[in-house]
């Protein structure tokens, strides 16, 4: 039976805050990331070399997608809250998996090299240069983990004051928050002393796939904690926010200071080191400690802030995913034309940054009024929510709104052959 604990819990607007900043930061820090390859990825060639963006690009990236599945394992225990097992896994294929195979075979190209890109589709570690769903890599992630770890989710779903979630409360009820400060990322840091060693780590590939799985994992159980989770994220957020920055430099200063090539990454054995040493140990515990950490500050302090309704808030989480699916297309040609005509480095990134937002969220008001379009792009809903929307709920006549919809259809037939353009013109300002 499902425990009243588990019933009583409620949407959390901090939760959901979270997931729409952390994706709007994602298409900052590409934008900065790939506007560095532009001056060859050389720091150096940046006007006026700014450490501190250096250091704040590389910390981040440490943390970002790490706190991304745990906010996505968090959701997922909010959806289970009222569906069983054959529902929820429904309902995943749809919406992460629809998105994933027309992002594959349309947005990508796919489609005109169907039997290499459906290879490639299925082939497990494909290699980033070889991914044919590109940066939808954390969808295809996430559908993985979502459908492997549904077992377990049912179970605790039917036995909410079971084993497993007595076992998570008595880790967030350790005394003074030791046990969600410490034990999380001594998994974690398992998790790469094992695996690390014997492959690059990319794009939730080979070691960060389980370890990405793990954060997942540990989003479903603190919500299915419930109100311990909350409780337990009072009382560290003083001391995470103490200690966090702390391990930033910890971090960034061991990076180089320990002698293992990609000690960070993974991978060293094919370079001739052992598997196995105390640096790479030292190595992998600092670092899963810095990402967990920073996760804990950032959910500790927008559980205090954050957790407000607002009438923005829900726009802005349904426009979370066309975003994140659209926003590769639109972010190589401004790179590439302000390298063209001589823009600075920071200059281009702002005006960059600031052109991408706006252009996929005119995508995303494009698509949701496409019925056809919206589970595409990973929006729920079909016709009654379309006909909410202006200038659907202003327009009175069946013929007039079947003309609206046509309209938009054929604007999102326009947008998606518009993204094709904005690849295809990047590759040839670039050379490539």
């Amino acid at each position: 039976m499902e425990s009243t604990d588990q019933r009583k819990i409620s949407r959390r607007h901090d939760i959901d805050w979270l997931r729409v900043i952390l994706f709007a930061l994602l298409i900052w820090f590409h934008y900065a990331v790939f506007s560095l390859d532009q001056l060859e990825g050389d720091w150096e060639n940046i006007e006026g070399f700014n450490l501190i963006l250096f250091f704040v690009i590389g910390v981040m990236h440490q943390w970002r997608l790490a706190a991304l599945f745990v906010i996505s394992g968090m959701g997922t225990a909010f959806a289970f809250r009222r569906r069983n097992w054959k529902t929820y896994v429904k309902e995943r294929v749809v919406r992460l998996g629809l998105p994933l195979i027309f992002g594959t075979y349309v947005l990508f190209f796919g489609v005109f090299e169907p039997v290499k890109t459906t290879q490639l589709l299925l082939k497990i570690f494909p290699g980033s240069e070889e991914m044919p769903y590109w940066h939808l890599w954390f969808i295809y992630n996430l559908l993985i983990y979502s459908l492997l770890l549904t077992p377990l989710f049912s179970h605790i779903r039917k036995n909410g004051d079971g084993r497993v979630v007595k076992l998570v409360r008595s880790i967030l009820n350790v005394r003074n928050g030791l046990g969600i400060l410490v034990i999380p990322p001594l998994i974690l840091a398992l998790n790469g002393i094992i695996f690390k060693p014997w492959e690059f780590g990319e794009v939730g590939m080979w070691w960060e796939f389980p370890r990405y799985l793990l954060y997942f994992l540990f989003g479903y159980l603190m919500i299915s904690a419930n109100e311990e989770y909350f409780r337990a994220i009072d009382k560290i957020r003083v001391p995470v926010t103490i200690i966090t920055p702390i391990l930033a430099i910890i971090w960034f200063l061991s990076d180089e200071a320990i002698a293992i090539p990609d000690v960070m990454e993974g991978g060293w054995t094919k370079e001739g080191y052992p598997a196995f040493s105390m640096g790479a140990t030292l190595a992998a515990m600092i670092q899963s400690f810095h990402a967990w950490f920073w996760c804990l500050l950032i959910f500790s302090w927008a559980s205090k802030l954050l957790n407000k309704p607002s009438k923005w808030l829900a726009y802005l989480n349904e426009a979370v995913y066309p975003t994140y699916i659209v926003h590769m297309h639109l972010t190589f040609l401004p790179i590439a034309f302000f390298g063209i005509i001589g823009f600075g480095y920071y200059a281009g990134m702002l005006f960059g940054t600031v052109l991408v937002m706006i252009g996929v969220m005119v995508c995303f008001e494009i698509v949701r009024r496409a019925i056809l379009f919206r589970p595409l792009f990973g929006i729920k809903g079909g016709n009654t929510e379309v006909q909410r929307l202006f200038p659907f709920n202003k327009t009175e006549g069946d013929h007039y709104k079947v003309i609206l919809s046509l309209l938009f259809h054929a604007l999102a037939v326009v947008m998606v052959v518009t993204l094709w353009t904005f690849l295809i013109g990047a590759g040839i300002l670039s050379g490539e």
